[in-house]
């Protein structure tokens, strides 16, 4: 069996994946050379992952290549995973709810990162237009699902890093927004950590 994470970053989801399944092979692909190294270093013991630098919008593989194509927060061809999937494969998608980082939104209106927020055209219908991108690229979806998680940030610096590092908000700067963030923190931050709200989609050719 083979398996792509589209957007591997760091490798972190195939390396738990890794370890427990060593008759599978895992292929993680991310645009950046800078993740990829450190997912090199994270997968080094690792003999059935291998690491390819390309980008999710237009997959350096051929035809139906894969048994499963999973991606997380990623951007990704619907169009191109439907290709190399095999036949009777099957697509995981793990992205960003309608209400993610609601709260990011509420203290830095007008400075968001837009492409780092999910605004669906309609609220009350946003898994339609979910089902619809998935769709046009040929698969069928068997299920999608939205969820709270609960992400866990034990001080305001590590918030910080979070807008910065996805990024949630424009010419986000630590020092001159450090007051904001701290209410935002006061407010939200609880003893468990950051609500978020996520997605999971499952699709199959």
């Amino acid at each position: 069996m083979k398996l792509l994470d589209i957007g591997c970053g760091t490798a972190h989801i195939i390396e738990s994946l890794a370890v427990n399944h060593e008759r599978v092979i895992f292929i993680g692909l991310d645009v950046s050379s800078a993740m990829l190294k450190i997912a090199k270093l994270n997968t080094a013991r690792l003999p059935n992952v291998i690491l390819v630098k390309g980008d999710g919008l237009k997959l350096p593989f051929s035809d139906c290549s894969f048994d499963v194509v999973i991606t997380r927060l990623a951007e990704y061809s619907p169009q191109e995973v439907h290709r190399v999937l095999k036949k009777g494969g099957f697509f995981f998608e793990y992205d960003l709810g309608p209400e993610a980082n609601k709260e990011i939104l509420e203290f830095f209106q007008g400075r968001i990162e837009k492409e780092s927020f999910f605004f669906p055209n309609n609220l009350e219908e946003w898994k339609r237009e979910v089902h619809e991108k998935v769709m046009a690229g040929g698969l069928s979806v068997e299920s999608i699902d939205d969820y709270k998680e609960i992400e866990y940030y034990q001080s305001v610096e590590e918030l910080m890093g979070l807008i910065e590092m996805v990024p949630l908000v424009k010419n986000f700067d630590r020092e001159k927004d450090k007051e904001t963030v701290e209410a935002l923190a006061k407010r939200y931050l609880s003893k468990r950590g950051y609500p978020n709200y996520v997605a999971l989609l499952c699709a199959r050719t």
